[in-house]
């Protein structure tokens, strides 16, 4: 439907602050937030430990847990799940319809797959653990994975119910993009080193 619709009188934006669902997902994000603010300057961890560090903890609240398993999956979420059978119809269906069963298999790897390493990358990342780059990009691969099962069908089949459905697979690129920057940033980090240890100080002295 174009042009869209908006509602402004608030009735909707009253229904999700009074949810005790929505209440449940966005208090522990928003605690998470300022305790990862502060932990991260009193232990002085780099800008790119503290990103990584957001980014799995709003992962695992959020997007796994918030938007897709109590959204799209238990379908609980105020206005949320409304958006998600105005996106993607086959929501309408029971679970694991044959028409949206693609995605219920997502939803189940998001929430017992996907959190619980979220939750291990947040404890990798807090211990500075030497391993946690490499960990990392294997959380962020099964994100990849679990994004083009998700909107791959959907691409091939041509299927688009409104701008919403467009918008929703514009954003799900960054479970795309993320996992490739991740992924590359690691690779050329390891390449480096590896540079760096095959260096000889005679090489060393003439590369100088």
């Amino acid at each position: 439907m174009w042009p869209p619709t908006l509602d402004f009188s608030g009735d909707q934006a009253v229904r999700v602050i009074s949810s005790p669902v929505w209440l449940a997902t966005v208090l522990p994000i928003l605690l998470g937030l300022l305790v990862l603010r502060s932990f991260v300057r009193r232990k002085g961890l780099s800008l790119q430990d503290h990103g990584s560090m957001v980014w799995w903890l709003m992962n695992m609240l959020w997007f796994h847990t918030g938007c897709d398993v109590l959204s799209g999956y238990l379908q609980v979420m105020p206005i949320l799940t409304e958006l998600y059978t105005r996106m993607t119809p086959s929501h309408s269906h029971s679970r694991w319809h044959e028409a949206r069963s693609h995605l219920d298999a997502v939803y189940l790897l998001e929430a017992f797959i996907e959190v619980p390493l979220c939750a291990w990358m947040l404890v990798l990342f807090a211990r500075q653990d030497p391993g946690r780059h490499v960990a990392e990009v294997f959380a962020a691969t099964v994100q990849f994975t679990g994004t083009v099962i998700y909107y791959v069908p959907g691409l091939v089949k041509m299927e688009a119910a409104c701008w919403l459905s467009h918008l929703d697979r514009l954003c799900g690129s960054v479970w795309i993009l993320f996992p490739i920057m991740i992924f590359w940033r690691t690779f050329d980090a390891a390449r480096r080193q590896g540079f760096d240890k095959a260096m000889t100080p005679e090489k060393k002295s003439k590369a100088a």
